[in-house]
């Protein structure tokens, strides 16, 4: 279990890293963005990537996540399909669905109601936005190979490349072709993205043991098998977790207007990138080791191995949602202007929804090894429809803080029954101590922060950053064992860094 550790360590250290890379090339966009956009364009563009997001979800047909539960036993002939008949039976089957859908969306953007999508003014980016839908589904599919064969570093150049040449491209199209223009956003997003799935397809294709994609070798009975895993998955999990991510921008724009879906979408979008980067990461990471350790290794050693993980997690997760609610509002200000000082009481409440989320991989580990997606989708669809109801009742009474709020308790909903759900099939027991334990030192944290240096913009946020860090680790290396451990074998292993290079 130590070197699966170990390797989910590092494995998570190179998705935070090109998360850590792709948040500062978004912490240079999003100032750029929400200063040159009037707040209502800014939430329309929101409104265009949620309709988008969904797109591609159905356009995927949950062919993702078919990749990682199969392609372990494809690679270690437990099945009776090749990689060849994998890769190009997922290719043909997510790109076929993802044009249907493409075509469907372009029909209904033409024929229903302009105030649907805005406004008249806004038909144009939506139909330019339709066109990243093929590209992203595309993305994923490659993407997900990639990270089912625990191609790390690879994914890792990708992600940053990509990234950064988008960010030029937009820059220079928003601020000198077509200056504070939806249109020059999404004409660069469809060149940018575009060209670099062309790139990563031609990479990973051009390999000799994978070979292209042919039409020869798509299977039919694969296909079923993959839509079979696939579409519950797409329903109950995706679909559905869409719906809790951003169906809340549909009903506050329906009951309080564009610019208030500007303002929670600013708060939401900053706290993607925290997630981005400490959050996702974990979750990109551990499905496919523990897949293969159950494959390799049976139910003992992957239970103990997710179980550990998640108190790790914990750990880790704890700070973030304190440290958010300390120096965010200063941190949103600074960067996108003091027009949305209103969405600063909006971040502690949004993150830690987003950190609870990140648990769903982990406790849920059960259904997802046992193929148990109707569960999962019963599961998800239940708790995006509280979060539906939620929004409907908190929003008028509470504004948008309600729409926070329902994140919150919809997320912890969904964690909660996956757990109840899985622990039969994977028993993985929720960390409470340490859940208490981190909560407490995170919450001295905040409090510590709290007067430090206010009102100086990126400089609180800089202090703050480095203050909290040191009193939370402080305080957990005083009341927590598993604090303690991580930091023996840091520091073990930054004295053997450092003897090796004194030796040298």
């Amino acid at each position: 279990m130590a070197s699966a550790l170990k390797r989910l360590l590092v494995q998570t250290s190179h998705y935070s890293f090109s998360s850590l890379l792709t948040m500062l090339a978004g912490l240079v966009s999003f100032p750029v963005l929400t200063h040159v956009l009037p707040i209502a364009d800014y939430g329309v563009l929101s409104l265009i990537s949620a309709t988008v997001t969904v797109c591609v979800a159905l356009g995927k047909t949950g062919l993702q996540h078919s990749i990682i539960r199969f392609q372990s036993e494809v690679a270690e002939g437990k099945s009776a399909y090749t990689r060849a008949q994998l890769y190009s039976t997922t290719v043909f089957g997510m790109t076929g669905a993802s044009l249907v859908v493409t075509v469907l969306l372009l029909v209904g953007i033409l024929v229903l109601p302009a105030r649907w999508f805005g406004g008249a003014q806004y038909t144009g980016p939506f139909m330019l936005g339709s066109g990243l839908i093929i590209i992203q589904v595309m993305d994923s599919a490659l993407t997900n190979f990639l990270r089912a064969e625990q191609q790390t570093v690879a994914l890792m150049k990708y992600t940053i490349i990509k990234k950064y040449f988008g960010l030029g491209l937009i820059m220079l199209a928003v601020l000198v072709v077509w200056r504070g223009s939806l249109k020059g956003f999404y004409v660069a997003s469809l060149l940018s993205e575009g060209l670099m799935v062309v790139a990563l397809a031609w990479v990973f294709f051009t390999r000799a043991e994978r070979g292209a994609p042919a039409l020869s070798q798509f299977s039919t009975p694969l296909y079923r098998t993959l839509v079979h895993f696939g579409i519950p998955m797409l329903i109950g999990y995706e679909l559905s977790g869409i719906v809790l991510m951003v169906g809340d921008r549909y009903v506050i724009q329906g009951m309080l207007g564009e610019e208030q879906v500007g303002l929670y979408s600013a708060a939401y979008n900053l706290c993607m990138y925290v997630q981005a980067v400490v959050i996702a990461s974990v979750s990109q990471a551990i499905m496919p080791l523990y897949m293969q350790m159950w494959a390799q290794k049976g139910v003992d050693e992957t239970s103990a191995f997710i179980a550990k993980s998640l108190r790790t997690y914990v750990l880790i997760g704890a700070p973030v949602v304190a440290g958010i609610a300390a120096v965010g509002p200063a941190l949103l200000t600074s960067l996108a202007s003091d027009k949305y000082k209103p969405a600063g009481p909006l971040l502690p409440w949004i993150i830690a929804g987003m950190v609870v989320d990140g648990m769903n991989s982990m406790v849920g580990a059960g259904l997802f090894i046992h193929r148990k997606t109707r569960v999962i989708m019963v599961i998800v669809i239940c708790c995006a429809l509280l979060n539906v109801g939620l929004n409907l009742t908190l929003i008028p009474v509470m504004g948008i803080m309600g729409s926070a709020i329902a994140t919150l308790a919809s997320y912890s909903a969904v964690v909660l029954a996956l757990g109840f759900a899985g622990r039969r099939l994977l028993p993985v027991p929720l960390p409470w101590g340490t859940l208490v334990r981190s909560g407490a030192a995170a919450t001295i944290m905040y409090f510590a922060l709290q007067r430090v240096l206010p009102d100086r913009g990126l400089l609180t946020v800089g202090v703050r950053i480095c203050l909290g860090v040191l009193v939370y680790g402080l305080v957990m290396l005083v009341i927590d064992q598993d604090a303690r451990a991580l930091a023996r074998k840091a520091l073990g292993r930054f004295r053997r860094v450092g003897g090796g290079g004194g030796a040298s």
